[in-house]
């Protein structure tokens, strides 16, 4: 009945006509009773419900002596209600101020449900100027608020059975993603949510596969209705771009659960590994950490991110001077070069040896660090854990892990495709760096001892290379996995390709087997089966009700911001020069005499 359909124009432009006719039909009481709402609110006026059952709904104008009306009758044999009679017009003249009663709660949730679904960020201040501007009606912020809540969850569900469909969820994941690690955890009678461990069989096969034996560790605090943190193990592939292994989502960030998180860790390492690699870990190195590591991984190397020590420097000493012979100590490739700089400080300030003993250089300086970082020095998990519960806090915990799953599938999928259009040898970033190291070769004199050693030498020194090695003593082709300038002057002098001479890590080969397995979609949750075969390794069975966690968000406003914004910053590269290979100007800026 296209002649007597309702024109309703589009909730995101003003509406400009609205008509009602006899023998308008409606699907059902429920889509009539909307209907005449949204009318009332377009052309201003306040409605009564006069008559509202099974059959029958009958409204007027609330203005006393207005005679608009409308009366609305099921269809005998179908579910459908049509207008009988209908009295159109008003003599009232509508409602004056911004305020309308048919603006409720569910209205305000139906009204903002296009624009939720596609930002959940959306606030209630944004919601409340929005619904003004497009439909001329005021509302509280609590409405506002409490209107965004029912419409996230009528789109994602509630909270709470977020967690009652977790058991159901981790059993999609290893049905649809065979050799995936996903299990929960209750604790206590009532089975409240105490932990949730995910990890892919594309995540896994890539990071054994193909990248460097390096885990950073980090963690977010989750600002749900539930309280919790977000713990992450993450690699980086040949590109150093992040490569999430392992997520987890804690009731609380603990000891306990940091040794739970690296226990998990360490039997998937575990079972897909006949060779265990010697990991080197880095983090903020706390207790829970520290102890976590320790026990479930004795070999690892445990360094700090060097953001993290960095910003400690930088906040107890408050010299710019210090911090500026701080970065050069950090980025020394040598011991003889650390420690020379190290009394240069202690001569600006006695506390910089109290400082070094919070702080040992084992655990971070480029010169005594003995893990295999290859340049890779700072904390890249934190910058995107922090967005993932920025993104995620107003989600239930299966939507917020299914956002997850969907940056990393695009993640996959994009990076994929790039590995496949390069033709080099090397990823970029790698070829860039031999590249350069090539271009600062030709100012060295080389001179063949045997072999596989060169003795190259400069102005300033001389250094031996070995090629079968693959050793320099200025040790930087060990610290960083690609041949130094001393190096690709020995390798370039015999006729051998430098690019061949890198580690296999940053190798395109390494980067397309890294992301060459899929990561499959889950099916929507209605047609999972909530009941079922117990879970695996102690889990959660299948027919057990998890329910949220004790710890739930205090009133008032929550706070956003989890971490200062400076520490999303990078630490400034210190500059080196290509030429002489010190510190603190660039290679057209050498001054110095080859």
């Amino acid at each position: 009945m296209a002649d007597h359909a309702l024109v309703v124009a589009d909730t995101s432009h003003t509406l400009v006509e609205h008509s009602l006719v006899i023998g308008q039909e409606f699907p059902d009481v429920e889509t009539c009773r909307r209907t005449l709402k949204d009318i009332a609110i377009a052309l201003h006026f306040d409605l009564r419900i006069v008559k509202s059952d099974r059959s029958r709904f009958i409204a007027k104008c609330s203005k006393e002596g207005c005679p608009w009306r409308v009366h609305v009758a099921k269809c005998p044999g179908v579910p459908t209600f049509s207008i009988r009679t209908l009295h159109g017009e008003h003599t009232c003249e509508g409602v004056r101020n911004l305020h309308h009663q048919q603006a409720s709660v569910g209205w305000v949730a139906r009204s903002v449900e296009a624009r939720i679904r596609d930002n959940p960020q959306y606030k209630p201040k944004e919601i409340l100027q929005d619904i003004r501007d497009q439909h001329g009606v005021a509302v509280s912020y609590m409405q506002a608020w409490r209107g965004k809540e029912r419409s996230m969850a009528a789109l994602h569900g509630t909270f709470e059975e977020g967690y009652r469909l977790l058991p159901a969820y981790c059993e999609q994941i290893r049905k649809t993603n065979p050799g995936s690690v996903a299990s929960v955890f209750a604790t206590g009678q009532e089975n409240c949510f105490q932990r949730l461990f995910i990890s892919y069989r594309a995540s896994i096969y890539g990071f054994i596969t193909a990248c460097r034996p390096l885990l950073e560790l980090d963690k977010a605090d989750l600002k749900g209705k539930y309280l919790g943190a977000l713990l992450c193990a993450a690699a980086v592939d040949a590109d150093d771009a992040l490569f999430p292994l392992a997520i987890a989502i804690v009731d609380v960030e603990s000891d306990e659960n940091w040794m739970w998180f690296m226990s998990e860790l360490r039997k998937l390492l575990g079972v897909n590994t006949e060779n265990m690699p010697r990991l080197t870990i880095l983090s903020e190195r706390q207790r829970g950490m520290v102890d976590a590591v320790e026990t479930h991984f004795p070999s690892a190397f445990h360094g700090f991110c060097l953001r993290y020590v960095s910003e400690n420097f930088r906040d107890t000493f408050k010299n710019t001077k210090l911090v500026n012979i701080f970065w050069n100590a950090v980025y020394a490739l040598t011991t003889v070069e650390f420690e020379s700089k190290i009394a240069e400080m202690v001569e600006i300030s006695q506390d910089v040896i109290q400082w070094f003993q919070l702080f040992p250089p084992r655990l971070w300086a480029v010169a005594y660090f003995e893990g295999v970082r290859y340049g890779h020095f700072t904390l890249g998990v934190t910058e995107m854990l922090y967005n993932w519960a920025l993104e995620c806090h107003e989600l239930p915990i299966v939507q917020m892990m299914e956002h997850i799953r969907h940056q990393l599938t695009t993640w996959f999928t994009n990076r994929r495709e790039m590995g496949m259009r390069w033709t080099s040898i090397l990823v970029p970033s790698a070829e860039k760096r031999i590249s350069e190291a090539i271009a600062d070769a030709r100012c060295y004199q080389v001179l063949r001892a045997n072999e596989v050693e060169f003795e190259i030498v400069s102005t300033e020194r001389t250094n031996i290379v070995d090629i079968r090695s693959r050793v320099c003593s200025c040790r930087r082709w060990q610290l960083y996995g690609l041949p130094c300038a001393h190096a690709a002057a020995a390798l370039i002098s015999c006729g051998q390709n430098a690019h061949m001479f890198a580690e296999p890590c940053f190798t395109v080969g390494s980067y397309r087997e890294t992301y060459s397995q899929m990561i499959h979609p889950i099916p929507d949750k209605s047609i999972w089966k909530e009941l079922g075969e117990g879970a695996e390794g102690g889990a959660a069975k299948l027919d057990i009700t998890i329910r949220p966690p004790k710890i739930r968000r205090p009133p008032g406003r929550p706070k956003k911001k989890v971490l200062r914004v400076e520490n999303l910053k990078r630490p400034k590269r210190v500059v080196q020069c290509g030429r002489c290979h010190l510190l603190g100007h660039s290679q057209k800026k050498c001054t110095m005499p080859i």
